[in-house]
């Protein structure tokens, strides 16, 4: 099943995640524990941009699940 822009989504524990702060920086986070988010959309190089706990984020497509079936 693809993943589309909206779709709910699961985030295993230990997963890596990254943001590119704007003064050049890189923030770099593991979830602590299994979680949803919000998929926005394809990334660069096998990663996609989602939402989650408030912020926008990148992580590896493999770590990230559908939440549901679609009919």
């Amino acid at each position: 099943m693809k993943i589309q822009q909206g779709d709910l989504i699961y985030i295993p524990q230990d997963v890596d995640l990254w943001n590119f702060e704007d003064a050049g920086g890189l923030h770099h986070f593991k979830t602590k524990k299994p979680t949803t988010a919000v998929f926005l959309g394809m990334d660069a190089f096998n990663t996609c941009r989602i939402f989650m706990s408030g912020r926008e984020s990148s992580v590896s497509v493999k770590c990230v699940y559908p939440m549901e079936d679609r009919c």
